[in-house]
């Protein structure tokens, strides 16, 4: 068992699934749910979690009061930017998780957004009006 870390394959009585299957899946649930996409299929996902600028004045403040003039760049590196969108994850079996740590391991996900929800949403649609 030289150089094989247990965890790394499922034990033969659990289920898994793989990326390609959770994809599918994804793609077919959003056919099916209107406004919804997978992360893949949006060209600039960024857009969908909120700024430093977007966040509440209390929330900059509270950030401001531990880090100074460097508020901004810590919450830019280990900050949890908030979603502007509801969001889940498709498991490789079809299943939707409004939270990604209630996934089964070894499910494998697609990440998937409501952009319907986004005010700019001809942005992700590819419209040009």
């Amino acid at each position: 068992m030289t150089g094989v870390i247990p965890w790394e394959e499922p034990l033969p009585d659990q289920e898994s699934y793989t990326t390609e299957q959770a994809s599918e899946h994804a793609k077919k649930w959003c056919s099916q749910h209107k406004g919804w996409k997978r992360i893949c299929d949006i060209e600039d996902s960024d857009a969908l979690y909120k700024t430093w600028d977007e966040l509440p004045v209390k929330v900059r403040k509270e950030w401001e009061s531990h880090y100074g003039y460097s508020a901004e760049n810590a919450w830019l590196e280990f900050g949890r930017k908030p979603c502007k969108v509801p969001k889940g994850f498709i498991t490789g079996k079809g299943e939707f998780y409004e939270n990604v740590l209630d996934v089964p391991p070894w499910h494998n996900l697609m990440m998937v957004f409501q952009t319907s929800k986004l005010k700019s949403v001809k942005k992700f649609e590819g419209e040009t009006k």
